[in-house]
């Protein structure tokens, strides 16, 4: 099976090494999730992979094409990207901000209403998507643009939803909800690659696990070969016990 991204020998050097030397790939219908300690350089993988930061050595290739070869705009056609952080200073509503995941597919009129309502209904944002979205709590905020980069993805030629902490603000019924739209994206064939800290549910829906440390690659595999206890106890610097199939550390 051709994979649909490859990273390869990929380093960034800002003031120091953020990121050295890692490689992977992507396989269709994967489910991949990045985990590591607090700075360990997850966040800034991720956006190496959307393209929003350039390394600066290695390459990132997509359908055999390395990422310099691409526009903004066929690349956004391609890669959906969620960053941790979404800030909205003005006064969209919940509408008009999902409607945003629309551009990179060039949606239009009754086609783009049709498209968002559809989001606004999955993402069960129809109670408020009147409000502004600065006005809603976190969670909800959370799951307006989870909506808005969902939208987007769901153009034909998207490969690969990235999330950066996707789950960092929902409850537990919408974390669910999240990890359901994801499984369904895997079952047309796209992929995932998510930021995840809650090592029993990576353990739980990862199809395999990347495990960072210090900018680099030091475990990658299946949840259960990557998430043992030795690897555990020393990136995290816990003492971690595995029960079944569950984590526990102290």
């Amino acid at each position: 099976m051709n994979s649909i991204l490859k990273v390869q020998q990929l380093s960034l050097v800002r003031q120091q090494t953020v990121l050295q030397s890692i490689s992977f790939d992507i396989q269709p219908g994967e489910i991949i999730m990045l985990v590591g300690p607090n700075g360990a350089g997850k966040s800034t993988l991720t956006q190496c992979v959307a393209g929003v930061l350039s390394p600066s050595q290695g390459k990132i290739e997509v359908q055999q094409q390395t990422t310099t070869d691409w526009n903004a705009k066929d690349w956004a056609r391609q890669v959906s990207y969620l960053p941790q952080s979404n800030f909205i200073n003005f006064g969209l509503t919940v509408s008009e901000t999902v409607r945003l995941g629309g551009l990179a597919q060039a949606l239009y009129g009754e086609t783009l209403s049709a498209r968002s309502s559809e989001a606004i209904e999955r993402w069960q944002l129809g109670v408020f998507k009147e409000r502004e979205v600065r006005r809603l709590s976190g969670g909800e905020q959370q799951r307006c643009h989870l909506a808005r980069s969902w939208l987007q993805a769901q153009a034909p030629s998207n490969m690969l939803w990235v999330l950066d902490e996707p789950l960092s603000a929902l409850d537990l019924q919408h974390q669910k909800l999240c990890l359901q739209e994801i499984q369904a994206q895997t079952q047309q064939g796209k992929s995932i690659l998510m930021v995840a800290h809650d090592l029993n549910l990576v353990r739980h829906y990862a199809d395999r696990v990347l495990l960072l440390d210090q900018g680099l690659l030091v475990a990658e595999g299946k949840p259960q070969e990557v998430l043992n206890t030795d690897n555990i106890s020393r990136v995290f610097q816990v003492s971690a016990s595995v029960e079944g199939n569950y984590l526990s550390w102290y």
